[in-house]
């Protein structure tokens, strides 16, 4: 899979961002694998890049809000399809009692 990977902190000016090729992960038992579409950076990430917020390690690859579809998915996961499109979000959690969550 190709990523860009953060290798340390430093202005933007530096262009330390580096394209690389990665193994491509096996999920879990509960984990899907995303063939990722789009993904944000947020600001959180530019504040990692750039060394006001310290990355818990490196070398990381930014960037935690994706589109893509379901490319692989772990043998317990039953509430996604190959081929779904998904999203994934900065949240850890919802209480799950608004209408967007009570909606689906």
């Amino acid at each position: 899979m190709r990523a860009m990977i953060l290798t340390k902190s430093a202005p933007a000016e530096e262009k330390h961002l580096q394209m690389v090729d990665l193994p491509i992960p096996a999920p879990a038992d509960d984990e899907i694998l995303i063939k990722v579409s789009v993904c944000g950076a947020c600001h959180t990430d530019l504040d990692e890049a750039e060394g006001r917020l310290k990355p818990s390690k490196l070398p990381i690859v930014p960037g935690h809000q994706v589109v893509g579809k379901v490319a692989d998915k772990g043998k317990a996961v039953t509430k996604f399809n190959l081929d779904d499109r998904v999203g994934v979000t900065w949240l850890y959690w919802a209480c799950g009692k608004c209408d967007f969550c009570q909606t689906g």
